[in-house]
């Protein structure tokens, strides 16, 4: 016997999972936006590493309202950048060393996304579950209560046809009686 309390409840829990996995959605995009920054940096650093071998190496950085500058590096000594160390603590280290800090960071954020990415899964599996679950409550509560409608016969009416009848207000929803996750 299927109540009404507990088809809400599905219908919490449900709505409540589809949250999460909206939130973890949300995340995953984020922490890919931050992998594809710290692969952008990666490669700068790399190029400017690799192009210190020439003797010459240069870049331009865009420093905001359109601007940007041109940077030269002369000599064949890798050129020094700041990097957050953590905790907001920054120091100065060659592009090598940066470009390894980067990459370390980037395979952590890798490692996160697909940890987000299990977590999601395994909701989006619950949620199919509990989706599954929630329409044979509401088809079985469906069900329970058609049996008692149709087995009502219509009473013979003892009244003349001229009488007005007062029209009895059927309770539901604008497009049926049937249930859905907001009931």
């Amino acid at each position: 016997m299927v109540d009404r309390s507990e088809l809400q409840q599905k219908a919490r829990l449900v709505e409540s999972h589809r949250q999460h996995l909206d939130e973890l959605q949300k995340r995953m995009e984020d922490v890919s936006a931050v992998v594809s920054e710290h692969q952008i940096t990666n490669e700068i650093l790399t190029r400017l590493s690799d192009m210190t071998d020439k003797g010459e190496a240069g870049a331009h950085v865009t420093i905001g309202s359109g601007v940007t500058l041109q940077y030269k590096h002369q000599g064949k000594d890798q050129g020094t950048a700041l990097i957050d160390l953590g905790s907001g603590v920054f120091g100065e280290r060659k592009w090598s060393e940066a470009a390894e800090i980067i990459e370390k960071r980037k395979d952590d954020f890798i490692q996160l996304h697909e940890s987000l990415l299990k977590q999601a899964g395994s909701i989006e599996e619950r949620l199919g579950k509990l989706a599954t679950e929630f329409n044979a409550a509401a088809e079985k509560l469906q069900t329970q209560n058609q049996p008692n409608t149709e087995t009502q016969a219509p009473e013979p009416s003892s009244k003349t046809e001229s009488e007005p009848k007062p029209q009895s207000r059927r309770r539901g929803s604008m497009f049926g009686g049937e249930l859905t996750l907001d009931d």
